[in-house]
């Protein structure tokens, strides 16, 4: 009887493939390491989008305060001082707007109206029930006086580089300050000229009187009994006209006005808006406000301010004189927006977009004198 080979027979066995069970573990096994590297992936993917939404909220956070405080620090500011007497010299100097850029900023609570800005769903339209606040300032400064040694309706000046007519300006001492519309511009012979002739003038608002009066007497017209003059030369040969007069350096600067409040951003969203403000129109309602968005994701401010003499922060409703407020304390709400994340990517554990309040007190510069 014959005998099997025994290399033929482990030969054999050595070419036999996996059997149905070896494949159904690998596969078990496959999969189980496929899954936890994809949970693995997708909890890494979930922290980056919480992360991610966490700096977005912090860097709208950071912009939306850096770039209010600023405004907020300069309000009721000129170049030269905040103690002088302001006057206007326009023909709407007794309305409501231009009260209200003297004291230098005005508050308003959710349920106010805000002059110029209309509340409702529409973009850079102002969200019902959030607080707004308008800020008045007086920057720049880099044109100087030069001469006006009777109250005439011409300033002679060093340049009048930027300034248009229709434009509405500040001239200023330490003494004294007048806001007013230029008529005309004059440049001959290397005179540099400003003109602020009464009547319509070149603007749409124009002004009460060719002169500065240091009494707001619009009545009086040229040659009146309070006029005013900067920069005389010769005290001892002073105009008559010139009530009051000095000659102490002054200088003028563009009036600036910028609002701020929380607006619908066209997107399904709400974004912190910034609008720069001009009042031309002679009625108590800007004529021209242009907003421009600053950070996305603001979904509601409140403000409160702090006046000389108290200890209390009060809304905007309680404050009877907004010339002695001293300070603003802010409290922005920020809330995760949809860019390039969206879902559960900007959502907390409750489902809920992630959101933050924060608050942050502000000190007007230019009214440390009431402390």
């Amino acid at each position: 009887m014959s005998r099997r080979n025994p290399v033929v027979v482990r030969n054999a066995h050595a070419q036999q493939g996996m059997t149905l069970i070896e494949l159904m573990i690998a596969l078990l096994l496959g999969t189980i390491v496929v899954v936890a590297a994809s949970a693995v992936f997708l909890s890494n993917k979930q922290v980056y989008g919480t992360s991610e939404t966490v700096g977005r909220l912090q860097e709208n956070e950071r912009v939306s305060f850096e770039l209010m405080s600023r405004d907020l620090r300069e309000a009721g500011g000129n170049p030269c001082s905040t103690s002088a007497n302001l006057v206007s010299q326009l023909k709407s100097g007794d309305n409501t707007w231009w009260t209200n850029w003297a004291s230098g900023l005005r508050g308003y609570g959710g349920n106010d109206t805000l002059p110029g800005t209309v509340n409702g769903s529409g973009a850079g339209q102002r969200v019902t029930g959030t607080d707004a606040v308008d800020i008045h300032l007086a920057n720049d400064g880099n044109i100087n006086v030069m001469l006006h040694d009777n109250p005439s309706a011409n300033l002679v000046v060093n340049n009048v580089e930027g300034i248009a007519t229709g434009d509405i300006l500040l001239v200023c001492n330490m003494d004294y300050a007048f806001t007013f519309e230029v008529t005309q511009l004059n440049s001959a012979g290397g005179i540099a000229g400003i003109q602020h002739n009464g009547g319509s003038g070149g603007g749409t608002t124009g002004n009460c009187a060719n002169e500065f009066q240091h009494v707001r007497d619009c009545s009086t017209g040229a040659s009146g009994t309070h006029g005013y003059c900067f920069m005389v030369p010769n005290p001892t040969s002073v105009n008559p006209n010139c009530d009051k007069f000095s000659n102490s350096p002054a200088s003028i600067s563009r009036v600036t006005s910028s609002r701020w409040y929380i607006g619908n951003n066209g997107r399904g969203g709400r974004s912190l808006y910034r609008a720069l403000v001009r009042n031309t129109s002679g009625t108590n309602t800007p004529n021209q406000v242009t907003p421009e968005e600053i950070a996305e994701g603001v979904t509601g401010m409140t403000i409160e301010y702090l006046s000389a003499g108290s200890n209390a922060y009060q809304a905007a409703s309680l404050v009877g004189d907004w010339s002695r407020v001293i300070a603003a304390r802010v409290n922005l709400t920020f809330e995760g927006t949809e860019g390039a994340l969206s879902g559960s990517y900007i959502q907390g554990t409750d489902g809920a977009a992630l959101s933050r309040s924060v608050s942050n007190v502000v000190a007007l510069r230019n009214r440390e004198g009431l402390l």
